[in-house]
């Protein structure tokens, strides 16, 4: 491959890095701001982890560190959503923040 065909390939990746790791900041920062996650798919985001803990596993085994780093960094996103889904839904209602006084 050329140098410059090799430019848009690492273009193209990162962009795509950017879009997955940034994806998932404004649900986070709902959810946190919220204190809920009704509105979020358990199995959704149990999905998105494993995929993203096998996306790494496979750039480890490929000695592709780039796409360990941005699969590493959408984990650690996606996985602290689903933690904080798990928390939340599991609060009684009197314990949300929607709960009359």
């Amino acid at each position: 491959m050329n140098a410059p065909d090799q430019l848009i390939v690492n273009i193209v990746g990162a962009g795509a890095a950017i879009c997955s790791v940034t994806s998932f900041v404004p649900q986070l920062i709902k959810i946190l701001r919220e204190r809920e996650a009704e509105a979020v798919s358990m199995r959704m985001y149990l999905l998105t982890v494993s995929a993203f803990t096998l996306w790494t596993a496979y750039g480890v085994m490929l000695g592709s560190w780039p796409l360990v780093a941005s699969n590493v960094v959408s984990l650690g996103l996606s996985a602290a959503i689903l933690v904080l889904t798990l928390v939340y839904q599991r609060r009684s209602p009197a314990e949300r923040p929607d709960a009359p006084s």
